[in-house]
């Protein structure tokens, strides 16, 4: 067993941040850790993922989750646009971001994030809409 730990570094780091309270890593290589926060937003429970290094979280990173933490109606105004847009792209009535999504999470990236929705009915895709300055500029959509 304990080979497979050393292989696939299944040994988690964990930390308490300032902010966010007690967080764990998700991946280790080198001297980058990826971190995981448990967090409600939108009205849901959602996963951050967000990069730093073993003694915590990047700071560029965590101004920009602050700052859409601290923007949560802009973000879900931007995204409930972006997710409209793709509904009446493929011709099909949507209600509200409400109706048709559940927020799962949130990806933080070097200029931007990534706020991940799966959809409740039909097929299960998930909605990727990407931001930059709390804007959304595209959106992806993964099955």
């Amino acid at each position: 067993m304990r080979i497979f730990k050393k292989l696939f570094g299944s040994n988690k780091l964990k930390t308490t941040d300032s902010v966010f309270g007690e967080i764990e890593s998700f991946f280790k290589k080198g001297n980058n850790v990826g971190w995981k926060i448990k967090k409600i937003f939108m009205d849901s429970a959602i996963e951050i993922l967000i990069v730093g290094n073993k003694d915590g979280i990047s700071e560029n990173q965590r101004k920009i989750i602050l700052g859409a933490l601290n923007d949560e109606s802009e973000i879900k105004t931007e995204s409930e646009k972006a997710l409209r847009e793709q509904f009446e792209n493929a011709e099909m009535d949507f209600i509200s971001i409400d109706k048709h999504f559940e927020p799962k999470a949130i990806s933080i990236q070097e200029k931007g994030f990534e706020m991940s929705f799966q959809e409740k009915e039909g097929q299960n895709y998930f909605f990727n809409v990407h931001f930059e300055n709390n804007k959304q500029v595209g959106v992806s959509i993964d099955s």
